[in-house]
């Protein structure tokens, strides 16, 4: 009995020592069942750490869309790309307002070989109504430096663009190209009209560089059709040029004061470069006011002196002239609505860029 004993407290010993219960096992086995595992383990490990390594890197290369409708919706788009690959993110701005496409989007596909077909497919294509452009978008380094490019290849390609001020309304495309034409071909002609197609009294012309100086030296100050020409180079959006001359806002003015009675008492303080009545097209009857334009010194002077000063029974008001909305006006008169007498500087939807 106590052998019997002694014996199974024996057998329990060794299978718990060999991990193995309540089976039997020897500790040889244990140890080449062990290994196995750890090896098998290592090896497991290191084929995936393999097969991660040789895996190939994401393709993110985006191909930029432009001119596209605004009533275009991204499925369209994918639907478009999808004929030469598989599509793997369409990112199409939307404006804030319409929710409605802005008109251009990126197109990313699986692998080059489908980013490249695409391009080809897609490029000068019609899609929604209108031909799409399709090209690799560029970081926005590259973006400016093309953009630099552009602009180069477009000044020869176009000239560089004149700004002609002060026009009289009924001056036409006909006349500002025989007066400018004499000192160089011209390559574009753009008079701006309000929304009833009434011109606004300026416009832009393009010509050659070395031209556009020659025209802009003869013909700045000179007259056209009863009105005294500001010629210069036109000024990209937001850049202004210092002022030559100033421009004096003069109103409340009698109505039976006229261009030569203003002109008269402003040249007591200098020399008046243009002198300007504005009339209501209808009747003909000048508006109240005018405007002097003088140089700097002169027209400072010009309106200490005569602000305040009586002519033809009325009280003048003079100042120096500003653009419509940049402060008020004397008197009952409309002021300077930049419309007769304009400067481009004012006007933030004109630049070079503007047509």
């Amino acid at each position: 009995m106590i052998l019997d004993r002694a014996l199974i407290i024996l057998l329990a010993s060794v299978s718990a020592v060999s991990g193995f219960a309540p089976g039997f096992a020897s500790p040889q086995t244990s140890r080449l069942v062990t290994g196995s595992t750890l090896f098998s383990e290592e090896a497991s490990v290191s084929v995936d750490s393999a097969a991660a390594a040789t895996e190939a890197p994401k393709f993110d290369t985006q191909i930029y869309v432009g001119n596209i409708s605004f009533d275009t919706v991204e499925s369209e788009l994918r639907a478009a790309f999808s004929e030469h690959g598989t599509v793997t993110n369409v990112s199409m701005p939307l404006n804030r307002e319409t929710m409605k496409s802005r008109g251009f989007a990126f197109v990313t596909m699986s692998n080059a070989d489908e980013h490249a077909a695409a391009i080809a497919g897609i490029d000068q294509t019609e899609l929604g109504g209108r031909t799409v452009y399709a090209s690799e978008s560029l970081p926005k380094d590259k973006v400016s430096e093309s953009k630099k490019k552009y602009q180069a290849n477009k000044q020869r390609n176009e000239g560089t663009k004149i700004y002609i001020g002060n026009l009289n309304f009924a001056t036409t495309q006909e006349d500002l190209e025989a007066a400018f034409g004499e000192y160089g071909e011209i390559k574009d002609c753009f008079l701006p009209t309000d929304y009833d197609g009434n011109p606004r009294g300026f416009a832009f012309i393009s010509m050659a560089e070395a031209d556009a100086l020659k025209a802009i030296e003869e013909m700045n100050g000179a007259e056209l059709d009863g009105r005294t020409l500001n010629v210069n180079k036109s000024l990209p959006k937001g850049q202004k040029a210092a002022p030559k001359q100033i421009k004096l806002y003069v109103g409340n003015l009698s109505w039976g004061t006229d261009d030569a009675t203003l002109r008269e008492l402003f040249e007591e303080y200098g020399k008046v470069i243009d002198c300007y009545c504005p009339v209501d097209r209808e009747t003909g009857q000048h508006r109240g006011f005018a405007f002097v334009t003088m140089d700097p010194d002169d027209a400072l002077r010009a309106a200490d002196e005569t602000d305040g000063y009586e002519l033809d029974g009325r009280i003048l008001r003079v100042n120096e002239a500003k653009p419509k909305g940049y402060g008020p006006s004397y008197g009952d008169n409309e002021g300077y609505d930049g419309g007769d007498a304009y400067d481009e500087q004012a006007d933030d939807s004109w630049g070079n860029e503007a047509y």
